[in-house]
């Protein structure tokens, strides 16, 4: 199977979160998403006017579930990608200022942050993106096939990938964060934690 890199070799798509959030590690995307949680409700908490909609959204019957970023499916090109967790249609084609509008805006700020949490991991390491992808699927586990099938590589370059990744990841202080991430607190007290961020704030003042 031929190579598929090409001019965004260096970017982390929308495409290429479909695979990590799929076949990635669990602990990886579970701390990825959190950061970008509180990445996008710190800089609407800065911004006066997305500030009031973030209240509007806190007191809404809308939570966590109905924001955070899932794989979908794009018919037209056919192929997976990560979006809003609802379809366009529920989260933006509807009145503007409405509880679902704001929702599908901050969801696809939310998409942006946690496109950008893994993208400041990749600039950080000092990797390849294939070697980010193929190292992060094989330290959870992944089986060679599965993961040359997700990046379009042979299993032999898969296997190159991951050694040299690991190597890198083993000997430089910048990707010593990775590994660190692989861990996180549970998913209770995660979705907990991540719920608390969309919970209405006690008034101040």
């Amino acid at each position: 199977m031929p190579d598929t890199d090409t001019s965004d070799k260096d970017t982390i798509t929308e495409q290429d979160l479909a695979v990590l959030l799929r076949d990635g590690h669990n602990g990886l995307d579970a701390n990825m998403s959190r950061m970008a949680l509180e990445r996008v409700v710190e800089d609407w908490e800065n911004h006066a006017e997305k500030d009031e909609k973030l209240e509007f959204l806190r007191d809404s019957p809308m939570d966590i579930d109905f924001v955070i970023p899932d794989v979908r499916w794009d018919a037209d090109k056919e192929e997976f990608y990560v979006g809003t967790n609802r379809g366009p249609g529920t989260l933006g084609e509807l009145t503007v200022g409405g509880g679902f509008h704001v929702a599908g805006e901050f969801s696809r700020d939310y998409v942006e942050a946690y496109r950008q949490q893994y993208q400041d991991l990749l600039d950080e390491s000092m990797l390849s993106k294939k070697q980010f992808m193929a190292y992060v699927m094989r330290e959870a586990n992944k089986n060679e096939h599965v993961i040359a099938d997700a990046l379009g590589v042979k299993t032999g370059t898969v296997r190159s990938h991951a050694g040299r990744a690991r190597e890198k990841v083993e000997k430089a202080e910048a990707t010593a964060r990775i590994p660190e991430l692989f861990t996180f607190e549970g998913y209770d007290e995660l979705q907990e934690n991540m719920a608390e961020l969309l919970e209405p704030q006690p008034q101040t003042g």
